[in-house]
């Protein structure tokens, strides 16, 4: 049978009542804690007796791959090789040149008929090119011109010379051509040596071949927007072949000066003028001197003066209008020409018997640049 009486605490349960009320105490706590964390999301900054927790460690299989540590992965994969040296870009090259034309031609015709009766034409054209240190220039020109003069009949046979009528004489009175071509090379901006060559005929001045080449120094002394001054200095080699029959050719070596000036007036409008000597170094032993007749010219007896100004001005675009003076000067000129078999009245020395010393060429004319 069951003792009904009252179940008797040992005296040692009683004095450890206070540990095992503070042991109860605690459990509610940690137990209450951790309930409370398992239904509230967790905040950025987590109390210290939370953040304090030691957390079990996942299991190997389902941790995600960590980044291995810098020396393991050095041993893992080799290193990458450095990236190669990119080449170096070659500078670009410099721009080429620009090259710079010109070309211009001028013609002129005059026409007479009635009582003066005349035809005269002249044309020419002149080019250049230009590109870097080397300019190239290309010249010709050409001037014919025919009269057909009243001249009166005279009969003579009687005691009064009687006038029998009037016929026309039909002369030639201009016959030339030029060409040259000249190459300049610039050393420096102000600096250029050149070479040239000309060819021409003149046959009214006795000469149906002259010409010949030129090499030498040309320095620009006065460059700017609105002057160009220029002194050339060379050397000269002519060639000479007459019209008149027996006249033997003539070589001649030349000093050659020169010297010239471009001055723009206006932005239409400019003005031109040069002078060029050549002053011949060898004794002509061919040529007939003027002075006496005799076979032989000595040097510097035959020197020749080229002398020219123009002024020229833009009428529209590339239509302008050009006046232009020319002066040829020779010491020694050619015999003038004179039919084969005739011989002259005096054998002796006749001034008359040689062209004229100075020639001259006024013209007036119009210029069309192509560009």
């Amino acid at each position: 049978m069951f003792d009904s009486r009252k179940p008797s605490f040992s005296p040692s349960w009683k004095a450890n009542r206070p540990t095992v009320a503070a042991l109860a105490t605690l459990v509610l706590t940690l137990t209450s804690g951790r309930a409370l964390a398992q239904d509230t999301p967790a905040e950025p900054n987590a109390g210290p007796a939370e953040a304090s927790q030691p957390q079990p460690a996942a299991p190997a299989e389902a941790s995600e791959p960590q980044p291995a540590a810098p020396i393991e992965a050095a041993k893992a994969e080799p290193a990458p090789p450095p990236p190669a040296a990119k080449p170096e870009t070659p500078p670009a090259p410099p721009p080429a040149p620009a090259v710079e034309w010109k070309v211009q031609a001028k013609g002129g015709f005059i026409m007479t008929s009635g009582n003066s009766q005349a035809t005269n034409v002249n044309f020419g054209v002149k080019g250049s090119r230009k590109e870097g240190n080397n300019k190239l220039e290309l010249e010709g020109g050409v001037a014919y011109g025919r009269s057909s003069n009243l001249v009166a009949n005279v009969d003579k046979t009687t005691a009064s010379p009687i006038l029998t009528g009037f016929s026309r004489d039909n002369v030639v009175s201009t016959n030339n051509w030029a060409t040259k071509g000249r190459y300049d090379r610039f050393l420096s901006e102000n600096n250029i040596v050149y070479a040239s060559t000309q060819w021409a005929a003149d046959k009214i001045a006795g000469k149906t071949l002259f010409g010949g080449g030129q090499v030498g120094y040309s320095r620009q002394l006065l460059k700017d927007k609105w002057n160009l001054s220029v002194v050339e200095l060379g050397y000269d080699f002519s060639y000479e072949r007459y019209v008149q029959q027996g006249s033997e050719p003539v070589t001649i070596h030349s000093a050659r000066m020169l010297v010239g000036e471009t001055l723009s007036l206006t932005r239409e409008t400019g003005l031109t003028a040069s002078v060029e000597a050549l002053l011949n170094l060898n004794k002509e032993t061919k040529a007939i001197d003027v002075s006496n007749g005799n076979k032989g010219v000595d040097a510097f007896h035959d020197t020749r003066i080229n002398g020219k100004v123009g002024i020229s001005t833009n009428l529209f675009k590339k239509l302008g209008l050009g006046v232009s003076f020319t002066l040829k000067y020779d010491q020694n000129p050619a015999q003038r020409p004179y039919p084969a078999g005739a011989q002259p009245i005096d054998t002796t020395y006749q001034s008359w018997e040689y062209s004229d010393k100075v020639d001259t060429l006024t013209e007036v004319t119009l210029l069309y640049t192509f560009f």
